[in-house]
């Protein structure tokens, strides 16, 4: 079946016109407080990724939001003018613009008596007080806690249209030491708030 050259231009118009026209989301990934290098990297990458997962929008990714601050000489940070935000979505060619700011990330140590307490009753270890100030009990009372929390705002053409901070705490009851782990809590705060954006587009 041949298909005449008018038809095949048309058909080419339209699938490209479809295309241009598709809303576009830009995800920038900020950071109010020192975090490890790498941390940072991988969110980013995250926060991307299920950004384009959870919307089914194409993504504009962070390294492009930044070269658009650089080229409109404007800085998104705590405070983030409206005027702003229009001259970035259009450099980037973007309808939403999500910022993700981390204002949170404890990844701390201490010991927690209760837990020696609760392994001596249930019998994991001999509760005499040689045992619970021991090596074994401080093991069984040492805690890794994890917490991380984002401040999540959602721009359009328009300005601010959606702010929310949310905070998960990432921290096994056993073992916390072993499992805990800050990244993962970050991760689950990116698709705690992903999920909460949703509903606004």
């Amino acid at each position: 079946m041949r298909i005449s050259r008018k038809a095949l231009v048309g058909l080419l118009v339209l699938i490209f016109g479809v295309t241009a026209s598709a809303e576009r989301m830009a995800v920038l990934v900020q950071c109010a407080i020192g975090i490890p290098p790498q941390a940072i990297r991988q969110l980013k990458i995250y926060t991307a990724q299920r950004a384009a997962a959870y919307s089914g929008l194409p993504v504009v990714p962070d390294h492009e939001v930044r070269r658009a601050e650089a080229q409109v000489g404007i800085f998104l940070g705590t405070y983030v003018p409206e005027d702003g935000v229009r001259k970035i979505l259009r450099a980037v060619g973007a309808d939403y613009l999500l910022v993700v700011r981390v204002i949170g990330w404890e990844d701390k140590w201490e010991l927690r008596a209760e837990r020696a307490l609760l392994a001596s009753g249930v019998g994991l270890l001999d509760p005499t007080l040689g045992n619970l100030f021991g090596p074994l009990g401080l093991l069984s009372a040492l805690d890794r806690r994890a917490e991380v929390t984002l401040l999540i705002r959602l721009y359009n053409q328009e300005g601010l249209i959606h702010a929310n901070v949310i905070s998960v705490d990432d921290g096994p009851f056993f073992l916390s030491w072993i499992f805990s782990d800050p990244m993962r809590a970050a991760r689950k705060a990116v698709d705690m708030a992903l999920k909460d954006v949703l509903q606004m587009l």
